[in-house]
């Protein structure tokens, strides 16, 4: 008997019920589709590093190795349990060709290498380890989507021929925030190859479990061992794989939140329409003695069973769409090995979307056991609930669906603006010139700052030198900390608070520098400096998300530490920077100056450009799903309130209103509804939207953060789109004004 009620309560309110399946199915389907990005992402790059063997910690260093005093700090450390030093050459970006394909327009610093030995293994597709013959190359998987590159295509790195046996995955490298990329060459080959680039040595370690990273880091530093470039940690390498591919699931997560929250107001309010609609059948119910708690379970059975044709359509569609959004994941990190808790996590994410709508639902059918037998059968209500408008309701969907527009809208248009190098502890500049891997780094930039100030093509530029410091934190223990010196009033990044280092004795920190530090704007932390402490004045707090999110930038400050690299950056007085890179590169090479040339724009797309795809893609979703629930919803009020209308409808048809001329009136009316809808939704995606994305780059190291918007896309595409699918939405549900008649009005009146 359950079960016949049920079906005919389906076939007799088919827009009602499709809808509430609708909401409960895109809920499970968007909570399923992060989880399945989010545990498929973590468990492919945890098996990559895995199979691949990442050290938890590598220097990488140009200039000669003191073998004898690593084996030294080696046996002298118990947290180090295996050492080695790999072989990294350096090659000009214009002498690589993949298929075709110059790099001489890559941001990235490309080289060759041979396999390891002992770990930090370069992997195939099946993360087996792989070794190259003769003649053949083993090229980076990015490449192989970037390019569209296949086995058995030719290669030439520095003057030689190569055939493309295959693609590796590097799990330190992967990520397009990695500034380097390792090509696996033959040992014979790389000899070859010795006389046409600068070779760079990785010092790597495997620390024993439980061993602090970042301690080891320090004490590497203290003994004085090679150190000339940057040094990394497995926790960073593991948050730059992460990173550079989660953001479409973070904004899906986001989505779904808001479509949570949407699902419930509006299953409230087609299920208060129904009961409104069905009281006089619940009265009849009460009145012949059936028990309040068996109407209610009637009513949560009904619900209970579109939920779990909602989970199993959600999961169904979440597992064909997780495919073409995890093609490029795949490519560079594998699948995930998590078995069985993989393929739950996300039933039970679906699932728990439902439970959260059902308990929803049953908060409401509470109504019916508060209802009078006598009063329901007269169709009174004594006791009506505060319930939001029906018109309050729409202006928050279509604003809730604008906000899911604008905010990926406007992360796209921030990531990808030039600007946004002022968030990455990078100067808004036009052109970004790194001298690294090589010998006399002072000598070598003196002579090219000298070169670009006779230039008259350049208008401006500054020569920026790190070095590394000792620093003490404030629980006694210290630290080393890479600082940038140099004139940072001419290229500024954003801060967050003060401003940039201008007096002897100042120093601005990254936001998460100053966090670890325990520092804050004015106090003093200690520098070790030729062997003396000096206090330096935290000046400034600014954003980086870059290196870690730790760096310090810094006046010049006389000393005698080494210098690791320099950078500059130049502005040119409005020529195409392409010839002038082109130009200098040139100019370097004869000079013996190596030193990497990017156009700024350029370097934030080859560093962020997969990045940039997914928060794009994520961006086309959520413009889809936002279409699709406006649509859903506002069709579904429209015919609600012109069936609770019929009677006023078909009053004014006898006295002799038309039904074009009714319909325009509900239609003037929604559309004012989705105006205010619209306007809302916009204010809340520009403010609300930055404040949670800020929130999210700040954990990466943005201090500050302003969104890009694009004008034409806030405040003319997407208005277009909501108000598109408001519009087909009224049509659909006023068709029905077409087919009631003038004399319904008097049926039953005779």
């Amino acid at each position: 008997m359950k079960k016949r009620l049920i079906l005919n309560d389906l076939k007799a309110n088919k827009l009602p019920s499709f809808s509430t399946w609708a909401f409960m199915a895109i809920c499970a389907l968007l909570i399923a589709l992060t989880c399945f990005l989010f545990t498929d992402l973590l468990g492919a790059v945890d098996v990559l590093m895995e199979k691949a063997r990442t050290p938890d910690f590598l220097q990488m260093h140009s200039g000669d190795i003191d073998e004898i005093a690593l084996e030294r700090f080696v046996e002298s450390r118990d947290d180090a349990e295996e050492y080695q030093v790999l072989c990294f050459l350096n090659l000009e970006n214009a002498g690589i060709t993949l298929g075709g394909h110059s790099l001489a327009d890559s941001t990235q610093d490309n080289g060759v290498s041979t396999q390891s030995e002992k770990f930090d293994f370069l992997v195939d597709s099946d993360n087996k380890i792989i070794y190259a013959q003769e003649g053949e190359i083993y090229v980076p998987a990015c490449y192989k989507l970037q390019y569209g590159l296949s086995v058995g295509e030719s290669a030439q790195l520095g003057g030689l021929d190569f055939v493309i046996a295959g693609f590796l995955r590097d799990s330190q490298m992967n990520s397009m925030m990695s500034s380097s990329k390792r090509f696996l060459v033959n040992e014979a080959d790389l000899e070859a190859l010795l006389g046409e680039g600068s070779v760079e040595y990785l010092i790597e370690f495997l620390l024993a479990e439980k061993a602090d990273a970042n301690a080891f880091s320090t004490a590497y530093a203290d003994a004085g061992l090679p150190a000339n470039g940057p040094a990394i940690t497995k926790t960073l390498i593991k948050l730059m794989n992460a990173l550079s591919d989660g953001m479409a699931a973070l904004i899906i997560l986001l989505v779904s939140i808001v479509m949570l929250l949407i699902s419930i107001l509006c299953i409230r309010f087609i299920l208060l329409s129904r009961l409104e609609g069905d009281r006089r059948e619940i009265g009849m119910l009460k009145a012949v003695g059936i028990d309040r708690r068996d109407i209610r379970r009637l009513y949560i059975s009904k619900y209970v069973l579109l939920s779990a044709l909602g989970v199993v359509a959600g999961l169904a569609v979440a597992y064909i769409v997780k495919k073409p959004l995890e093609a490029g994941m795949r490519e560079l990190y594998g699948v995930s090995d998590g078995g069985a808790a993989a393929a739950l996590i996300p039933i039970l994410g679906a699932v728990l979307a439902e439970l959260l709508l059902l308990m929803s639902v049953s908060g409401t059918l509470k109504r019916t056991e508060r209802m009078n037998a006598v009063e329901a059968l007269r169709g009174i209500d004594t006791k009506k609930s505060k319930s939001l408008p029906k018109e309050l309701l729409i202006a928050f969907v279509i604003a809730a669906g604008v906000f899911l527009m604008v905010v990926p809208q406007n992360l796209y248009s921030t990531v990808s603006s030039p600007r946004f190098v002022s968030y990455m502890g990078i100067g808004e500049a036009e052109i970004r010139m790194d001298i690294r891997q090589t010998a006399d780094i002072g000598q070598k930039t003196g002579t090219a700052a000298q070169l670009l100030e006779e230039d008259a093509a350049v208008t401006k530029f500054v020569s920026l030198l790190t070095k590394s410091y000792r620093v003490d934190l404030p629980d006694g223990s210290h630290t080393n900390l890479n600082i940038e010196q140099g004139d940072h009033v001419s290229f500024p990044v954003a801060y967050s608070e003060g401003g940039a280092p201008t007096g002897e004795n100042e120093i601005a920190l990254s936001f998460l520098c100053a966090d670890e530090l325990g520092v804050k704007l004015g106090d003093t932390v200690k520098l070790t400096v030729d062997g003396e402490f000096r206090p330096f004045t935290v000046c400034g707090i600014y954003s980086d998300i870059t290196n870690g999110g730790k760096t310090a930038k810094a006046a010049p400050i006389e000393d005698s530490a080494p210098i690791m690299w320099s950078v500059f950056y130049i502005s040119l007085d409005g020529r195409p920077t392409g010839p002038w890179i082109e130009g200098y590169e040139k100019l370097f090479a004869d000079r013996d100056i190596n030193a990497t040339l990017v156009d700024i724009a350029d370097f934030v797309e080859g560093t962020y450009g997969p990045t940039i795809g997914q928060i794009r893609l994520a961006s086309l979703s959520a413009h889809a799903v936002a279409f699709t629930v406006i649509l859903i919803v506002v069709t579904l009020f429209t015919s609600l309130t012109v069936a609770k209308d019929r009677n006023d409808i078909s009053l004014r048809k006898a006295l002799g209103f038309k039904g074009r001329d009714i319909a325009r009136i509900y239609a003037v009316r929604l559309l004012y509804v989705a105006c205010a809808g619209i306007v809302l939704g916009i204010v809340l995606g520009n403010v609300l939207g930055e404040l949670i994305a800020g929130a999210l780059l700040r954990s990466f190291g943005a201090a500050v953060f302003r969104f890009e918007v694009k004008a034409v896309n806030v405040y003319l595409l997407i208005p277009l789109i909501a108000l598109a699918a408001n519009s087909a939405a009224v049509l659909l549900g006023l068709r029905e004004i077409r087919n009631i008649s003038a004399y319904e009005c008097c049926v039953g009146r005779e």
